[in-house]
């Protein structure tokens, strides 16, 4: 594999206030910290991106931050508005162009959408093998290419509490 997609979907996020926008809400106190040692897992797992692109939605940014901070403090996220929800898989994959000489690429998103992104990424359907996302799972999908041009391999495939786990923190 040359590259490793690692999709991740935001972590837990408070509810909308009265007159706000589902774009604005913020991750809870409890959703950054279960997302900093999910991201500790992910450390021991070796995961370092060279780029993370992220929704523009309020909680995916922050989910975002999190994980640079703790995996790549030197990378910036990168604002990627087809990673916002609603946007098919085909056009999150086709914009992927500019990102090629990337190894380890990082998407944070929302659910559904990246369920059918990581079945897109394996199948070349969104609706063939959607992954069930709980908020702060990551999946790591292995591709020839960016963007891929043939079925990628699903490497694994975690829970934010399992990801917790590995890096120490299971709870």
């Amino acid at each position: 594999m040359s590259c490793v997609i690692y999709l991740v979907r935001h972590a837990i996020a408070g509810a909308a206030a009265a007159g706000m926008s589902d774009s604005d809400r913020a991750l809870t106190s409890e959703g950054e910290w279960k997302m900093r040692h999910a991201a500790a897992g992910l450390k021991r797992l070796d995961v370092t991106p060279d780029v993370v692109l992220s929704s523009p939605l309020r909680r995916a940014a922050e989910t975002a931050a999190v994980v640079v901070d703790v995996l790549a403090p030197k990378v910036a996220v990168e604002t990627y508005p087809p990673l916002a929800p609603g946007h098919e898989a085909a056009d999150v994959v086709k914009g992927l162009r500019p990102y090629r000489t990337a190894t380890a690429l990082v998407l944070v998103g929302h659910e559904p959408d990246v369920g059918r992104l990581a079945s897109y990424l394996l199948t070349g359907s969104a609706d063939l093998a959607q992954l069930p996302f709980k908020k702060g799972a990551v999946a790591a999908v292995g591709v020839d290419t960016l963007p891929p041009r043939a079925a990628g391999e699903l490497l694994w495939f975690m829970t934010s509490k399992q990801l917790r786990a590995i890096g120490g923190r299971g709870g």
